[in-house]
């Protein structure tokens, strides 16, 4: 096996032609905006009178990554139950999500990704896109959240990073409106990125059946597999060589569930997610029994804590998970970075009060910045295992 790392651009592209890539032959309706990633808007941070540099003043990160991860593997496949790049050999992704991109519309600008993957040595962007009709993303405003998707790809393309958008669909309510909605989505997606290595497209994350009256229907074979599959094909019209990646049912848990019944297309990875402070022998066994039906697995959303992102992080479990998905080939990505929710999930401390704005949204974020949750997933990017004791599957829920 290839042992993964991260990488830079091999060459310095400008911006113009950054945010000019969206536009190359396609028509009016396809197109996001113009407007350039790094444009100030009336939300965007500003330092204030309040905050101030820490009474020892920290340096700055610096970049340790010294190639791009999608120069070195090229167009990713799918070969049986492994990632595999251009010339057949294992890969390991290890990225990092956004939290919805609605929350940190802001956040992201070329300097940010250039951090993630020089100085924190990121192979893969998640962009997660909120698809549920009751939450602020695409079915509230579409041009504006496919404008954004489009500068943030544009941005790791650039940066010479792997990029999963993620369609986050929390509960299916109005299916049938949903499901128009990602189809457009991913036929707008898809036709602009058709050529392109980095893209690889999350069409169904966190599925979960809200409807009292199809609680005894098979989430995976009558909404799951119905929902994903017409996206699915208008996605590959456009782009047949690109990664899919399908959602497991119970919110992402029933990772065996999938693998009993397993979409008809090539290059289908299936998600599952996990939090490591609540989950862990249970859900890996389910995610083996996966594997050995003949799935691919990838973890594109786990928290380093419970779910509901209050108590700390649990590094004994995290670390066995670590193990894990190193021991069997599974590509995983991190959550969170990009809001400044305060919670044990966020990878960085954008809430703290004795740290200059720029000092938060510039990148190369000092130490002191970064929580328990972005230094353990920092030391995994660069390869740093976290010294633990031992643990015990067998005292595992």
């Amino acid at each position: 096996m290839k042992k993964t790392t991260c990488g830079i651009a091999a060459s310095v592209i400008s911006l113009a032609v950054l945010f000019s890539s969206c536009s190359a032959n396609l028509g009016p309706e396809t197109l996001p905006s113009t407007t350039p990633a790094t444009e100030p808007t009336e939300t965007e941070p500003t330092e204030t009178e309040e905050t101030h540099l820490p009474e020892e003043t920290e340096p700055s990160s610096t970049a340790v990554v010294t190639e791009s991860i999608v120069e070195k593997y090229g167009r990713l496949q799918i070969d049986g139950t492994k990632i595999t790049d251009s010339e057949g050999e294992s890969v390991i992704l290890k990225g990092i999500s956004s939290y919805g991109i609605q929350d940190c519309e802001n956040f992201f600008t070329p300097e940010i990704v250039k951090t993630l993957a020089e100085d924190w040595g990121v192979d893969v962007l998640r962009i997660a896109v909120t698809g549920d009709e009751n939450s602020e993303g695409y079915l509230k405003d579409p041009e504006k959240y496919f404008d954004l998707v489009c500068k943030m790809c544009d941005m790791c393309i650039v940066q010479g990073i792997y990029v999963i958008v993620d369609w986050n669909v929390c509960f299916v309510e109005e299916e049938d409106e949903t499901k128009e909605a990602a189809v457009d989505f991913f036929t707008r997606l898809s036709t602009i990125y058709a050529d392109s290595p980095n893209v690889i497209y999350e069409v169904a994350n966190d599925p979960l059946l809200d409807d009292e009256e199809d609680e005894d229907a098979d989430e995976w074979n009558d909404i799951i597999v119905p929902f994903v599959s017409d996206i699915i094909e208008v996605t590959r019209e456009n782009s047949p060589d690109s990664i899919i990646i399908v959602g497991a049912p119970n919110k992402g848990i029933d990772i065996d569930v999938a693998s009993e019944d397993m979409l008809d297309y090539d290059n289908i990875a299936y998600a599952f997610r996990f939090y490591s402070g609540s989950q862990g022998y249970l859900l890996r066994e389910k995610a083996k029994t996966a594997m050995d039906n003949g799935a691919c697995v990838i973890a594109t959303q786990f928290g380093l804590g419970t779910e509901n992102s209050t108590d700390g992080i649990n590094e004994l479990m995290s670390t066995t998970w670590m193990k894990f998905m190193n021991e069997y080939e599974i590509s995983w990505c991190n959550y969170a970075i990009g809001s400044n929710a305060e919670e044990s999930a966020n990878a960085l401390l954008l809430d703290a009060e004795n740290y200059t704005d720029e000092q938060k949204y510039s990148g190369h974020w000092p130490d002191g910045l970064i929580s328990d949750s972005g230094h353990f997933a920092r030391d995994q990017f660069l390869y740093v295992e976290p010294v633990t004791e031992e643990t015990s599957e067998t005292t595992e829920e």
